[in-house]
């Protein structure tokens, strides 16, 4: 159980750093001809929580039996996964170069 644990932090880790740190990829994707606004980055940072959250319940479901979650649960997740983002968003914005 807690190899799948940490295999969930690492994905958390890398899909909150992937709208920050990929300039022409979307999710990893190389689908984009030019450079990412801060909209697209944030609707990425969206999709990508949606994507950590389902890779969440399909290995939940593969141990266990997957329980129902109320909104605190994702509340509480989505900011922890602004928060995991955050490195990746002062590399982009905030870094003196």
């Amino acid at each position: 159980m807690t190899g799948f644990l940490w295999l969930l932090l690492l994905l958390g880790l890398l899909f909150a750093s992937l709208p920050f740190v990929a300039d022409k990829t979307f999710l990893g994707l190389p689908v984009l001809k030019q450079d990412k606004k801060m909209g697209l980055r944030l609707f990425e940072l969206v999709c990508a929580y949606g994507l950590f959250v389902l890779c969440g319940r399909l290995l939940e479901g593969s141990v266990t039996q997957v329980k129902t979650q109320g909104w605190a649960f994702y509340a509480v997740t989505a900011l922890f996964f602004i928060v995991a983002a955050a490195p990746a968003f002062i590399w982009r914005y905030l870094w003196k170069r």
